[in-house]
């Protein structure tokens, strides 16, 4: 099921009361099926696409993938200390807003996706029981989170991303699909020597 974003974005105290009547298993569901999203927007994507940058200061789709893996990394290590009662370092909360790259190719991108998968689960199976769920860390916008509630928030962070990865491919100028035509357009216009591949038209 869909996240509800526009809700959690109007309402983000809704974020940590909505993790608390999640179990774990269906909090780390929800993060997987982010980026199960994300590796499906790449899929349709060409190397000159993810890097494609609509200006200076806004990020390209490439950039919206590595930021997001460098704050999930740094999150991570945040849940993990909040679920045994130790208080993370807060004042290195900005650390969490950088990371992005330009430079990394398709299968780079995806690689790092499925690295914060597996970072994932090893953290949810590591967690002692039961975890602390008291102490808090803040969030400037969703306000106090524990450890179940960063991890829902990490799936909203990811989803809101992937908007604004989504909204880069409607940016003008952003470069055409490489074309995935097998054949020389010869043998596209003759049926005939098509049908043998399967490909003919039926009449």
């Amino acid at each position: 099921m869909a996240l509800p974003l526009d809700e959690l974005i109007a309402a983000p105290s809704l974020v940590n009361k909505r993790a608390q009547n999640l179990s774990w298993d269906e909090l780390l569901f929800e993060y997987e099926l982010a980026l199960d999203d994300v590796q499906a927007l790449l899929a349709g994507l060409t190397e000159t696409q993810v890097h494609f940058k609509p200006s200076a200061k806004d990020f390209s789709i490439a950039e919206v993938v590595t930021h997001s893996a460098s704050s999930d990394k740094f999150l991570f290590g945040w849940l993990a200390q909040l679920a045994v009662g130790h208080m993370p370092d807060v004042s290195r909360s900005r650390e969490m807003t950088h990371g992005e790259r330009n430079d990394l190719t398709l299968d780079g991108l995806r690689g790092l996706i499925e690295a914060c998968r597996m970072l994932a689960r090893a953290t949810i199976v590591d967690l002692p029981e039961p975890c602390n769920l008291e102490l808090t860390a803040p969030h400037r916008y969703f306000g106090e989170l524990n450890a179940r509630g960063w991890l829902y928030f990490m799936s909203v962070h990811r989803s809101l991303h992937l908007r604004q990865a989504e909204g880069v491919i409607g940016t003008p100028g952003f470069p055409s699909s490489d074309s995935r035509q097998t054949l020389p357009r010869e043998e596209y216009l003759n049926i005939k020597s098509r049908k043998g591949q399967g490909a003919g038209r039926k009449r």
